[in-house]
């Protein structure tokens, strides 16, 4: 046992190790998110590790023996995927950054984390995540980043992709920045060889049409700008576009075709709306060092990220720009659920203010601020990650038969978003870590950071 987990580590595992078999979550408003429905005054049954049964508390009532968990004026969500997270070297200790990762995504209720470009320590750590040496939340890898650089021609990329599945990594990355166009179809070929699906950056090098060709899953909306504008219009390269005649070309008729384009293909976009929000904005480093999750990130960090943030800020580029720009990504964000293209919730965490678990509940309140309704924000992060993982038969609801993979929160999710923030409990694959234990880890953590 790590030394820095300390009475925490002995309060959660030992709630592992001497748990009921069976739960029940009593008097409880369920929000299965199968529709936007609540289901008031519910009890929820979890019998090893699995949802089973659901129903009014006058009908279904807790076993004998079992764990009882009051859920009087609370609500029940499935758990929360972050789908583009990057994990930090470590073997879990609270003196590392992957072991304070996966500890901040519990304590946020996120259940589920995609890493996208994993160090090999990453494959170890969730060995003993699965092996329950350590807790955390199921995780899923891609090994180190496709790209120009690391694999620059087919060959390379059949060694380097064939490698990382041989390693035991789930997805690939790219990030792009093949000279040559058959080195990018090389990477397709050999990840769908392989079954690993292929998610990442667009670069101009192949473009946003090649990519929905290939079935990439896009991360950052990259290379939308370039096929919405007016025609004759030249989009630069590069992910930031502060070009007001650019912006101005953006024709939302475009916009709603591509989106529907995307949506016929079955195509999935993760935007990582507030990431460039914070990285675009306006708003001072202040502005984000005020957040509660703030107090877990070691101060040189914070210092980096400031002065990150504060270089975005003396670039001289107007304040309408970066409204431009940000506004085109939201235009392009509602067009997409509009059309019935699925988003996934992404924080693209640790980086710019952005952290473990918490990431994940800034990113639903940006897309809640670019106009979606909470309940299709709370999708992005739960039945959405579900059915791309090609798991929605086990998880991303709440109901008879799912992993229990659940969050109990304070308030209402579907009036506020920013309720899921108000984690009351939260349960991994049947184990339950009490709000108790979730305010001793996040002690914790503060406490292995300095602060």
């Amino acid at each position: 046992m790590f030394p820095l987990w300390g009475a925490v580590a002995v309060l959660l595992w030992s709630q592992r190790l001497a748990a009921q078999t069976i739960t029940a979550i009593e008097d409880v408003t369920v929000i299965p998110m199968d529709t936007e429905r609540r289901l008031d005054g519910h009890t929820v049954i979890i019998r090893d590790g699995r949802i089973d049964a659901i129903g009014p508390s006058g009908r279904v009532a807790a076993p004998a023996g079992a764990e009882r968990i009051d859920g009087r004026g609370k609500f029940l969500i499935p758990g929360l995927a972050d789908m583009h997270a990057h994990l930090m070297p470590g073997a879990g200790d609270l003196s590392d950054g992957a072991g304070r990762q996966m500890a901040l995504s519990l304590v946020a209720g996120v259940t589920t984390v995609r890493s996208l470009i994993s160090p090999p320590s990453a494959l170890q750590l969730r060995s003993r995540i699965i092996a329950g040496e350590i807790p955390g939340p199921h995780l899923v890898l891609a090994g180190g980043s496709v790209n120009g650089n690391s694999a620059p021609t087919p060959a390379s990329v059949v060694t380097l992709v064939t490698q990382q599945h041989a390693d035991g990594y789930d997805l690939v990355k790219t990030h792009g920045q093949f000279t040559d166009p058959a080195t990018y179809d090389s990477l397709v070929a050999v990840t769908r060889r392989l079954g690993m699906p292929l998610v990442g950056h667009v670069t101009p090098e192949f473009g946003l049409a090649k990519a929905m060709d290939a079935g990439q899953q896009v991360e950052h909306l990259d290379g939308f700008l370039a096929l919405v504008v007016r025609d004759g219009v030249s989009v630069p390269g590069g992910q930031f576009v502060f070009d007001p005649t650019v912006l101005g070309a953006v024709e939302p008729a475009k916009v709603r075709a591509l989106a529907q384009e995307i949506a016929r293909r079955k195509l999935w976009n993760a935007p990582t709306l507030e990431l460039f929000r914070v990285v675009a904005g306006t708003e001072p480093p202040e502005h984000y060092l005020a957040r509660e999750e703030m107090r877990y990130v070691p101060k040189a960090g914070l210092d980096a990220w400031t002065a990150q943030k504060n270089g975005m800020l003396g670039q001289p580029i107007p304040a309408a720009a970066r409204a431009g720009f940000l506004d085109a990504r939201n235009l392009i964000v509602r067009e997409l659920h509009a059309a019935g293209a699925k988003l996934l919730a992404s924080s693209d965490s640790p980086q710019f203010f952005m952290t473990p678990g918490y990431g994940v509940h800034r990113e639903l309140q940006a897309m809640v601020d670019a106009g979606l309704t909470p309940y299709a924000a709370l999708e992005t992060a739960t039945r959405n990650p579900a059915e791309w993982f090609g798991d929605f038969g086990r998880r991303g609801t709440v109901a008879v038969g799912k992993v229990a993979d659940l969050v109990l929160l304070d308030a209402d999710p579907l009036s506020d978003i920013a309720s899921t923030l108000r984690v009351a409990g939260v349960m991994v694959g049947g184990v339950w870590h009490s709000a108790e234990s979730l305010r001793q880890l996040r002690a914790a953590v503060a406490a292995s950071v300095g602060n």
